[in-house]
């Protein structure tokens, strides 16, 4: 699907800011919690060192609203999600996510509209490279296995003559061999995909329990199939169908009290 200029510079200037929030952020955290005094560095070091986690550290719960946000912006489809993780030694963070994607596009360049709603689940683990500190906000490396099953609708109706009236094919789609063009209408098409994502990410501490994080995600397909009709056009989860795509999160996390 062909996107506008001018949607996608005002998703690139989103995703942007918020970036910019959140490294922002994390330095006047850093800056906050820096120690003091000719002492200090060794003592923390000290301290540091003596430090040892329980293997439960906490519970957390996230809602992204990166997808909110790039659908307001006049993006191609609206995605929510939310996710729970758990603190293991402070270093391990599995995660499970699920999450809710649906588009209703119209094609530009040839007048297909495509259709979906469906969710979709993600499972795997974070990584936290900060484990030594004893702090919420860190900088966190993982991975993802992904999946999603849904249904999707690709249809090309006729076109409105606003002169002569009635129906006329549309021209976008003329047939090279025979000529004309015979609109269609295919519903309920299945499809389905597997994937893997690379995940890089921050997490800083709002103000106690609460918190906020950014992540970028390197996806790659496993595996995918469609309808003999069409290919889908947007997998809910992924993004467009394609072999691999790179998406991005923008999340605000609470640790439950327990």
């Amino acid at each position: 699907m062909k996107k506008l200029t001018l949607v996608k510079q005002k998703t690139l200037s989103f995703s942007i800011k918020i970036v910019l929030l959140l490294l922002i952020s994390t330095s006047m955290h850093a800056q906050s919690t820096r120690p003091t005094g000719r002492g200090a560095g060794r003592n923390n070091k000290k301290e540091e060192q003596k430090i040892e986690y329980p293997l439960y550290n906490g519970t957390y719960i996230s809602a992204d609203l990166y997808g909110l946000g790039s659908k307001a912006l006049g993006g191609d489809f609206l995605s929510s999600e939310i996710s729970i993780d758990v603190n293991l030694k402070n270093r391990f963070f599995p995660v499970l996510e699920l999450g809710y994607g649906t588009t209703d596009t119209w094609a530009e360049d040839d007048g297909i509209n495509y259709k979906t709603s469906a969710p979709y689940m993600r499972i795997g683990i974070n990584y936290n490279t900060m484990y030594k500190k004893k702090r919420e906000s860190h900088l966190y490396v993982g991975f993802r296995y992904a999946l999603s099953s849904f249904k999707y609708d690709v249809s090309s109706p006729s076109l409105s003559d606003p002169i002569w009236k009635g129906n006329i094919p549309n021209p976008n789609l003329q047939d090279g061999i025979w000529g004309g063009s015979v609109p269609f209408n295919h519903t309920g098409l299945k499809g389905n995909m597997q994937w893997l994502e690379l995940i890089v990410g921050m997490r800083v501490q709002v103000y106690k329990d609460f918190m906020m994080g950014w992540s970028v995600r390197m996806k790659r397909r496993l595996s995918g199939s469609g309808s003999e009709y069409a290919d889908p056009w947007y997998v809910p989860g992924f993004g467009k169908y394609s072999s691999s795509q790179i998406g991005l999160t923008y999340s605000l996390i609470y640790k439950l009290p327990f």
